[in-house]
């Protein structure tokens, strides 16, 4: 059985994104205070989530 969006909570998405959002904003923090390049890795990835996931949960409303 495919899942639809019915199944999903409306909140689910908007939490993901901020959580990732968060932790980049995290990230720049830690590089700026530390100057460790792995922080600018950590964000990078975490916005590229919270990219993604935006992308994916968006077409995953639209009607077939």
């Amino acid at each position: 059985m495919r899942p639809t969006p019915e199944h999903l909570l409306p909140a689910q998405p908007a939490i993901i994104i901020m959580a990732c959002l968060f932790v980049f904003l995290s990230a720049v923090w830690a590089f700026v205070i530390t100057k460790a390049m792995i922080a600018i890795g950590i964000g990078a990835m975490a916005l590229f989530i919270a990219g993604a996931y935006a992308f994916a949960h968006r077409h995953a409303l639209k009607p077939l």
